[in-house]
């Protein structure tokens, strides 16, 4: 328990040092910002409460608007996406089979199911951060054009980290 509380940390901090260190500085083409600290929402343990899930993706929020002096934007953007992690993960992830996955990675699940549910996760994030940033009808066009765009760069992002900093277990 101790080894996965401390491996979580870790991921944490260094999920948290690139985001605000590389990609912050980063905006492509006014529409994509790149989001890396998500990651550690999506890999959080199945096997972790609830209440404990929506916590620590508030607390990361937290961390990403007080380094951007947002108010509340990130928090709120990583919180329902918790919020839609607990209600339809396991459902994406293991598609009602009998199956007990302890934390999701691209090696844990089959990776087309993986890439489905970040890519969920993440697009739902960036809707209701673009929404909450840009907050009119009017940038509705824009709004969705910037979460699909980021949602594709993020989605990439992860998945090089996963094939570069985690390995296959073997069977």
């Amino acid at each position: 328990m101790r080894e996965v509380v401390i491996r979580n940390i870790l991921r944490f901090i260094a999920l948290l040092c690139i985001q605000i260190l590389v990609l912050d500085n980063i905006y492509l083409g006014g529409y994509i910002n790149p989001l890396i600290y998500v990651l550690f929402v999506l890999m959080l343990p199945n096997k972790l409460n609830k209440k404990y899930i929506l916590l620590l993706s508030f607390l990361a929020g937290l961390c990403m608007d007080v380094y951007a002096n947002m108010l509340g934007f990130h928090s709120l953007a990583t919180t329902v996406m918790a919020f839609c992690r607990i209600m339809f993960a396991d459902k994406i992830i293991t598609r009602g089979e009998d199956v007990r996955i302890d934390i999701p990675s691209i090696y844990s699940v089959a990776p087309q199911f993986f890439m489905y549910y970040s890519a969920l996760l993440i697009f739902i994030y960036n809707l209701v951060y673009y929404s909450i940033e840009m907050f009119s009808l009017a940038n509705l066009p824009r709004i969705l054009l910037s979460s699909v765009l980021t949602t594709v760069a993020s989605l990439i992002l992860i998945v090089v980290w996963q094939l570069i900093f985690l390995h296959k277990k073997k069977q």
